[in-house]
């Protein structure tokens, strides 16, 4: 904690008082270096990544940062270029056998960025310091295999237009890659031939593809919070939330993400939400080493170091990691089993408090297809929800006839306020689940209705009636 006051300190800038979809996140990152040999290391030094503010294909603000080795406060250097932080830390001379404990804790902001614009506005040209990002890497962006450059020619070959190209290049990954978890990183040629692949596979491919059609296009290295890994608790080690997607470049645009696995497996373009830290991007260059893939960002570190002559010297890097939430809430959806006689069924959303301070004035709604579901506008409301704390609203809707039988997509949302730590203000909070419908229950005619003594019965009965009312009439 005597950290994070540390980090605090320095400063955050006023939330606005309108609902944001956001989320606040504190990051702390250990490096241990430890001259694992018999001799000094002279003049050590670590350079690492840091954590960047982006504003223009990701929305992502630096809250506040801290940098201790071995607890002391420091205050180096920090690079910014392009869209990647890092500094260089001095660490002196280090002995055989002795360590060095370097922490970085930021706390970051994350907010949902869609960039909106008119197809038929993107130009044609490519400025000439971006061609670098429409070249092949081996091992990486394969993009002038023949199979890779010939499927992305194919897929494009109907338009002109780049915003158009890339499109039909994300519908191709989405549509004919198998998600599955993968050991170890692979490149674009993997992916392409074995269709299969997560996150770093999908968005390997869409690079390679993109280029292949001269799109500038380049990697995104980071984490990813909520539901695609379904977090649960409130903290999560760095290494098992890593995530990869991409951005390509469109001309009087700028910029554009594409993520090929977010969410629910179908897919995102021109849109990234709030549960995506960016932690680097690349181009390529120095991604492919000898023991495979290895992305920039925070968690690697690159040491350096002198020695006399004769005594050689050794550093070896351990790296552990955490990304809290300080202000989160996470959004799930169920539904009964029962649908009522009515064509009635209720859905329940569960909302639990990921941050690390109460969520308060909740407000919640289920944003439903009204081609697809009536009364579907209500909303429910929570006048405090504590850290760790979850509320199960619920909502009954009607279902329309071409609900039934499918699989449709719900978006619950949660406006809620939030005072932790000075990150005071209006957060919105949403997610898309996935539910299955059955099938609309037949109509069935009772047996008794279907028995030959009962319609001679009937059909005298109507007789008689009708017998009556004549006679009636004639009165």
């Amino acid at each position: 904690m005597a950290i994070l006051a540390a980090l605090l300190a320095i400063g955050i800038p006023p939330v606005s008082a309108e609902a944001e979809e956001s989320a606040v996140y504190t990051v702390t990152i250990n490096y241990v270096i430890t001259n694992s040999g018999s001799y000094t290391a002279l003049d050590s030094t670590a350079r690492i990544y840091l954590f960047d503010n982006i504003s223009d294909w990701s929305s992502q603000e630096v809250l506040g940062e801290n940098i201790t080795v071995d607890g002391v406060i420091v205050q180096p250097a920090i690079t910014d270029e392009a869209d990647n932080r890092w500094t260089t830390l001095s660490l002196g001379d280090i002995s055989g056998g002795a360590s060095k404990t370097i922490t970085v804790t930021q706390q970051l902001k994350v907010k949902t960025l869609e960039v909106s614009f008119n197809p038929n506005s993107v130009g044609s040209n490519i400025p000439s310091d971006l061609t670098a990002y429409t070249q092949p890497v081996s091992g990486l962006y394969e993009s002038d295999d023949n199979g890779i450059s010939a499927m992305a020619l194919s897929v494009t070959d109907n338009t002109s237009n780049l915003y158009y190209k890339a499109h039909q290049i994300f519908r191709y990954v989405v549509e004919n890659m198998s998600y599955s978890r993968q050991t170890q990183e692979h490149g674009a040629l993997y992916a392409f031939t074995a269709k299969v692949g997560d996150c770093t596979e999908y968005s390997n491919l869409f690079v390679a593809m993109a280029r292949a059609v001269g799109i500038p296009a380049k990697g995104i290295s980071g984490n990813a919070y909520l539901n695609l890994y379904n977090i649960a608790g409130t903290g999560a080690d760095i290494d098992t939330i890593g995530h990869a997607w991409a951005i390509f470049y469109l001309p009087n645009v700028g910029w554009v993400p594409v993520d090929g696995v977010w969410p629910l497996n179908s897919g995102t373009i021109g849109k990234v939400d709030y549960g995506h830290i960016v932690g680097a991007s690349t181009g390529g260059d120095g991604v492919v080493k000898e023991q495979g893939i290895v992305w920039p960002g925070p968690g690697q570190v690159k040491t350096n170091w002198s020695y006399n002559s004769g005594e050689p010297a050794n550093l070896t890097v351990t790296t552990t990691g955490s990304v809290t939430p300080d202000v989160l809430l996470d959004l799930s959806v169920t539904t009964s089993s029962q649908i009522t006689a009515e064509g009635e069924m209720t859905f329940y959303l569960t909302v639990k408090n990921l941050g690390r301070g109460a969520a308060t004035g909740l407000t919640a709604a289920l944003n439903l297809d009204p081609e697809l579901f009536e009364n579907a506008t209500s909303t429910q409301q929570q006048s405090s929800l504590a850290s760790g704390g979850t509320w199960t609203p619920s909502f009954t809707v009607k279902l329309k006839d071409n609900a039934y039988g499918n699989k449709h997509n719900v978006t619950p949302t949660v406006i809620y306020d939030s005072s932790y730590a000075g990150t005071s203000g209006n957060f919105t909070a949403n997610t898309t689940s996935s539910v299955s419908i059955a099938e609309k229950p037949e109509t069935s005619v009772p047996s008794f209705l279907l028995d030959p003594t009962f319609l001679l019965i009937a059909v005298a009965i109507i007789a008689a009636v009708g017998v009556v009312a004549a006679v009636v009439a004639r009165r």
